[in-house]
């Protein structure tokens, strides 16, 4: 093997390690911070790790892309189009999760616990819990774009070849987190149920930044999926 080839390979190996490790320490915070909040219910200490789960989540990418991997800086722009399938895989997913809600939700909620985690830190008045919600759908939804599907969909394309398994893996781990809250607020069949929509959800947000590479597209259909859960969260806890 010639001294190119050599450190060719090199190369290759440490930018995979980087990559690797880049995906770790980003994936592991989302559920530092639910099962703070959710499992261990650690009250004020939860909203505090919260936050920082958050800053850490939407800096460090960043500042791996920028300054580790050396990369240009860009607002991920829709070159190629997809609005329109965004718009309608969301307008499909929040007619099943409000479908799922009116057929099954009093078998799968438990309104008291929901209640019992959202009161302690003010989340049960109303106009705390719209700004909450106006967080969540427009603000959240579009960092864990950033954060799940650029960044880390694009680290875990980086280890397997063809679409379907980068979209199949990264749903996956934005499913982890999710998994570990709907199994505090539901029972078990409710939450695997509950967990396995996640699924689909996350491979659709992440199958449409793979087709289109933009997450502003991917979030379209994210906030779509976002406004049919807090319309129902909200019908729990404040009532229409």
């Amino acid at each position: 093997m010639s001294s190119e080839a050599t450190l060719e390979g090199k190369t290759g190996h440490s930018a995979r390690n980087t990559a690797l490790l880049g995906l770790i320490l980003v994936s592991i915070a989302p559920s530092i911070s639910v099962t703070t909040g959710y499992v261990f219910k650690a009250g004020i200490l939860s909203v505090f790790v919260f936050i920082f789960t958050k800053l850490w989540i939407f800096g460090l990418p960043g500042f791996w892309y920028l300054k580790i991997e050396k990369q240009a800086f860009s607002w991920s722009p829709a070159k190629k189009g997809g609005w329109g399938m965004s718009l309608l895989l969301g307008a499909g997913m929040m007619i099943v999760v409000w479908l799922a809600y009116f057929l099954l939700g009093e078998q799968m909620l438990q309104p008291n616990v929901l209640i019992s985690i959202l009161d302690p830190v003010g989340l049960t008045t109303p106009w705390k819990f719209a700004a909450a919600i106006v967080f969540w759908v427009f603000i959240n939804s579009v960092l864990e774009e950033y954060v799940f599907r650029w960044f880390i969909t694009s680290k875990v394309e980086e280890f397997f070849d063809g679409k379907w398994r980068s979209t199949f893996i990264s749903s996956a781990i934005f499913t982890l987190h999710h998994s570990i809250a709907l199994f505090v607020f539901l029972d078990p069949v409710g939450a695997f149920l509950a967990s396995l929509g996640v699924f689909i959800g996350g491979s659709i947000f992440s199958w449409l930044y793979l087709e289109y590479r933009s997450i502003w597209v991917a979030w379209v259909a994210h906030a779509c999926a976002d406004v049919a859960i807090f319309a129902i969260a909200w019908d729990i806890v404040i009532g229409f």
